[in-house]
């Protein structure tokens, strides 16, 4: 069958992307022809058999204007989506991320009476400011209203659209509280990777990801900074991925003296990545917003490697005390406090890894979740 991927920002590496670019040849050995359309920019990297399209934002300077557009039908999206349905007729839709143009996008495809199925990759259907915006000031109030207003619609609005949800995690299933009929709990593929002893010398931290304040990078660097702990103090911190905070973290490096101890990496591909994970014996996610199924996490566990992540969202599933560690999300101080326990403890991180590494060997199996997204495909188009 035809299978149109809709992602809102293909561009945007790891996460639902990273997905996209492992679920599209695993359904071409299953007899389906891929359609990818995107938002904002084309996705990257796509096969060229693979037909592709996307629609150009004309980003406006009003605040006011974003809003509507982003929360309300936006007519231009409407009519260029719509064209490139009816001209592919696909069987069925899979919608990877949509947290953006909602109000648009659903109806638009629910008008054409094409069945839409929903990997859920975050919590945006239940977090009214999920980017982390600015809500300060004057008007914070007023907006933080009109965020909660527009989330009561567009959950709405989804809700009636979509036929099936799957969801990585319990806490994303549960937690956003999708009709049990047709929400599934379908965890995420990770591929086996090689087991390769963890450095024993000092605290060696990795954070991948993209570089945004949601990430929390800073609190991370900040953590270090502040620690008075011997061992902390030699522990060391590699950076993979980019986005529009970088140079601020590179300056807040710079300003705490650990420029000999932080490297920022840029964009990986999958060997720098292997290389980063190997180099490593902990991998720290300090989000402030809730993750639903982090792939650092997984990808780091594949490899033996534990996690320490905010307590939030989808994490406390996957990071229990016999796998991981979790803190409190936003705390610096609690931060700080995990990895100096850790930093001085370094033989725990391989027990808890060891741990990590069985449970995503037996709970994340790539070939059982491709199988699974090929039965729902059927499911939904007989």
């Amino acid at each position: 069958m035809r299978v149109l991927h809709f992602h809102d920002a293909p561009r945007i590496h790891g996460g639902a992307t990273a997905y996209l670019k492992q679920l599209l040849p695993q359904m071409v050995l299953r007899g389906h022809e891929n359609l990818v359309y995107g938002l904002d920019e084309a996705a990257e990297g796509l096969p060229d058999t693979i037909a592709s399209t996307h629609f150009q934002y004309q980003r406006p300077t009003s605040a006011l204007r974003r809003r509507l557009d982003f929360h309300y039908f936006h007519a231009p999206l409407a009519e260029h989506l719509e064209k490139w349905l009816v001209a592919q007729s696909p069987d069925v839709v899979h919608i990877q991320n949509c947290a953006a143009f909602r109000s648009t996008v659903f109806p638009t495809i629910y008008k054409l009476g094409l069945p839409i199925l929903m990997t859920v990759h975050d919590f945006t259907l239940i977090d009214p400011n999920p980017f982390g915006l600015d809500r300060s000031g004057i008007t914070g109030g007023l907006r933080t209203l009109l965020d909660r207003r527009s989330l009561k619609a567009d959950r709405k609005l989804v809700f009636a659209c979509t036929k099936l949800f799957l969801c990585p995690t319990l806490a994303l299933r549960d937690g956003i509280g999708f009709p049990s009929e047709r929400s599934r709990l379908q965890r995420l593929p990770i591929q086996p990777a090689e087991l390769l002893p963890l450095p024993t010398d000092h605290l060696r931290i990795f954070f991948a990801g993209t570089l945004f304040r949601s990430k929390g990078v800073d609190l991370l660097i900040e953590a270090l900074s502040t620690s008075s702990h011997a061992a902390l103090q030699q522990a060391t911190l590699q950076i993979a991925g980019s986005g529009d905070c970088e140079v601020e973290l590179r300056q807040q490096v710079a300003r705490a003296g650990l420029t000999a101890r932080v490297k920022f990496l840029g964009f990986c591909n999958e060997e720098q990545m292997a290389a980063a994970y190997a180099a490593s014996n902990l991998q720290v996610l300090p989000s402030r917003v809730p993750e639903n199924s982090p792939l650092t996490v997984l990808e780091a566990g594949a490899r033996g490697r534990p996690s320490l992540a905010s307590h939030a969202g989808g994490v406390p599933e996957l990071l229990p005390p016999n796998r991981g560690w979790t803190f409190v999300s936003e705390d610096v101080a609690s931060l700080r406090r995990q990895l100096e326990n850790l930093a001085g403890d370094l033989a725990t991180l391989a027990s808890h890894g060891a741990a990590m590494r069985e449970w995503v060997r037996t709970e994340f199996a790539p070939q059982r979740h491709w199988d699974d997204v090929d039965f729902c495909y059927h499911e939904l188009c007989p």
